[in-house]
């Protein structure tokens, strides 16, 4: 019996002007999307590839010179990724440029094409058009699953039959799932062509990743085709339904989203650039007015030798605490953009989309999470970096064996020449996927709760309905 309402309930909604009308447009986006992801995924590759090249060849320069190879400041771009086709997150919100040496990771900033034209164009991402888009199709087709059957008196003749209610609603429900699968599939699938004949080809980690995201997006899906089941349910007319659903869905995917960023700005500040080096000039000043403290002739330093009145350890350790000072800072400011980022993203998961795009972003590794992770790795390559500059010192009899920052202490350490290929590189490494699935494991479990709780109000407000045409 459900099969039959199932067969019935597709046939009517496949058949629809509105179902032909929404899979006309899912895929026109899912087309437009694709080709615009391509298009700024060669440009991102060719930029990445250019500036990591140049990156390189200043680091071989300066294998002349171990000193050098220790004060060479890199810069570390965060490197393309094909996910970020299913999801961005605020990877454009977020720095993508740091840079390093041994002593410290300098200021994080954003670097890369603009496109001033179009500056939201370029976001059409899976995740923006299953949160915003389809999420609006799932209430069309539900908005009057029960409402218009009501206006007609179809329902009270169903429901008086030997049909039990139960097996109307998961008609209904598997029926507006199978339906709605159709231009998400048919979508998904065009918009992975464009990019696979664009010479980008998916491995086999990101397809696990697409599984993952596609189960993901049903669940999303279903909250909003369970909502216009149950204010259907509710409502006498589907012209009252359609407009209960509108205000609910602006409300949802559109006016929450927006006030956790307002919100996040006001609470949770985030200091500028300039009151940052303000503060690390100032801690810089306090330590230095104090040198006393890391040595005797702590602040003496000459351009040309070292006398007797110069004190190299001692000076050594003055640096090095400035530059402590400097790292603890910027440690600082990366964590109150991460703050920042997390206060909008927890106000705001009453709403299933904010929901979904977090869940979306921890199995991807976009956004914020993989903000923190590269920082989290060059933290690690500078740590690795130092060692190997050191190691190496060691073996130079002729070195004070002094590593420390700034220019003018380059003598303090071996000026032998390194091996270029022996010199550790950087590389960003993806998040495993067990990691993934256990950052996302909240975010699923919520959007499964809010799942079960909705089916459960539609069926207890279907056994409750006034099932009578009015």
């Amino acid at each position: 019996m459900v099969w039959t309402i199932i067969k019935k309930e597709i046939l009517t909604n496949i058949t629809s002007l509105r179902f032909v009308l929404t899979l006309l447009l899912v895929i026109a986006v899912f087309i437009v999307s694709g080709f615009v992801f391509v298009n700024r995924y060669n440009q991102e590759i060719e930029d990445f590839a250019t500036k990591s090249n140049e990156n390189l060849s200043g680091l071989n320069e300066s294998a002349n010179n171990l000193s050098s190879v220790a004060h060479y400041v890199q810069t570390i771009h965060k490197q393309p990724k094909l996910t970020q086709l299913f999801c961005e997150g605020f990877e454009k919100s977020l720095p993508n440029t740091f840079k390093t040496d041994v002593f410290s990771i300098q200021n994080p900033e954003v670097v890369g094409r603009t496109n001033f034209l179009f500056p939201r164009f370029a976001d059409i991402d899976w995740v923006f058009i299953i949160s915003l888009i389809l999420s609006f199709v799932a209430l069309l087709l539900t908005f009057d699953s029960f409402s218009a059957e009501k206006e007609r008196g179809t329902l009270s003749l169903v429901v008086s039959n030997s049909i039990p209610r139960d097996k109307v609603i998961l008609g209904k429900y598997i029926s507006a799932i199978l339906t709605l699968m159709i231009p998400l599939f048919v979508g998904l699938l065009i918009n992975l062509i464009i990019v696979n004949i664009s010479g980008f080809a998916m491995s086999g980690n990101q397809w696990l990743k697409i599984a993952v995201f596609v189960g993901i997006s049903i669940l999303y899906l279903s909250i909003f085709l369970l909502l216009g089941i149950l204010v259907s349910s509710r409502s006498a007319k589907s012209s009252s339904s359609i407009v209960i659903l509108l205000f609910i869905w602006v409300f949802l995917v559109m006016i929450i989203p927006a006030f956790g960023r307002i919100v996040s700005e006001r609470f949770a500040y985030v200091p500028t650039r300039p009151e940052v080096d303000r503060r690390i000039s100032e801690a810089s000043r306090e330590i230095w007015d104090n040198s006393e403290r890391y040595g005797k002739n702590a602040g003496n330093w000459t351009s040309s030798g070292i006398p007797d009145w110069v004190n190299p350890p001692a000076r050594s350790r003055l640096y090095n605490a400035i530059a402590d000072s400097r790292n603890r800072i910027n440690e600082e400011y990366i964590n109150q953009i991460i703050a920042q980022a997390n206060l909008g993203r927890n106000i705001t998961r009453i709403s299933p989309a904010t929901i979904y795009q977090s869940a979306s972003e921890s199995i991807i590794g976009t956004g914020v999470s993989r903000f923190r992770s590269l920082y989290d790795q060059l933290k690690r390559y500078k740590e690795t970096l130092r060692s190997f500059i050191i190691d190496t010192d060691k073996s130079d009899p002729d070195s004070w064996h002094l590593l420390t920052p700034g220019r003018g202490h380059r003598i303090l350490i071996s000026q032998k020449p390194v091996d270029f290929n022996a010199i550790p590189r950087f590389s960003e490494s993806d998040a495993l996927m067990i990691g993934a699935l256990k950052n996302a494991a909240w975010d699923v479990g919520a959007l499964i709760l809010l799942n079960i709780f909705l089916f459960m109000a539609v069926y207890v407000s279907f056994l409750r309905c006034d099932v009578r045409q009015r």
